[in-house]
């Protein structure tokens, strides 16, 4: 296989049902965008048949790799794991359940060939142009919106419109970089990240997505409203002392 342009790294805890589908619609759309490509699954100590959904679909799928040790570590050094393992110029993350649709991964790549100065491109479901299908439930949007806020207000960052998805494009040194830093676990790793760059210097842009809520998301609200306070807070303070600098 030559070497891939882009690499998509999907972390995964079981999975079973929701991956294979996420991964069909790839291996349909990526092809269309005539560059090599590779997608990697890190299996992140499932206890479920994730790693061998993934294994039956290798026998046809060549550009499809499987990570998995059978020890359950957390999304964020499963995601380090990943990225390190990333051959592709350019690396995406995104999530098992599909739930942003697949043109944005295209458009992505045409601003990154486009403009060289581009470093980090950051799915939005806020900006013009974005698309909700199917929203969350109205506790999970409000909750939602109050960590948008809060994390404008906790990094000063007010350009920012979509702190939470995970659906983000790199180029492959400022992924090393950034990944290297990163230290939140959960949902506020997703607001690290983009601390992160920013803190680094990487030039980064918001870009609109499609995007279908999934009624079996594994996020449960008022536990990642205490997670995330906590997290704010240990960026916030890594970044005064300096230790994403």
């Amino acid at each position: 296989m030559p070497n891939p342009y882009l690499s998509i790294v999907i972390p995964a805890y079981n999975e079973e049902l929701r991956l294979p589908p996420t991964l069909a619609k790839l291996f349909v759309y990526l092809p269309t965008l005539g560059k090599p490509y590779e997608i990697i699954v890190v299996d992140d100590g499932s206890k479920d048949a994730t790693a061998e959904r993934v294994r039956e679909l290798q026998q046809t799928h060549p550009e499809l790799v499987l990570l998995s040790d059978g020890i359950n570590r957390g999304r964020t050094p499963a995601m380090r794991h990943g990225f390190a393992s990333a051959r592709g110029e350019l690396i995406l993350e995104t999530d098992a359940d599909g739930s942003v649709a697949e043109e944005a991964i295209g458009r992505m790549i045409a601003e990154f060939d486009a403009d060289s100065t581009l470093q980090v491109a950051l799915g939005s479901r806020e900006l013009p142009g974005s698309h909700i299908v199917v929203w969350q439930p109205p506790m999970r949007v409000f909750l939602g919106y109050g960590f948008l806020y809060l994390t404008r207000f906790v990094f000063w960052m007010w350009d920012i419109t979509d702190f939470a998805l995970g659906f983000k494009m790199f180029r492959k040194a400022a992924a090393q970089d950034i990944f290297a830093r990163q230290r939140e676990p959960y949902v506020v790793a997703e607001a690290e990240i983009i601390f992160i760059a920013k803190k680094r210097r990487w030039a980064y842009r918001e870009f609109p997505v499609v995007w279908t809520d999934d009624a079996d998301s594994r996020i449960r609200p008022l536990r990642e409203i205490f997670r995330s306070l906590l997290g704010l807070t240990r960026i916030r303070v890594r970044g005064w002392f300096g230790q994403y600098n």
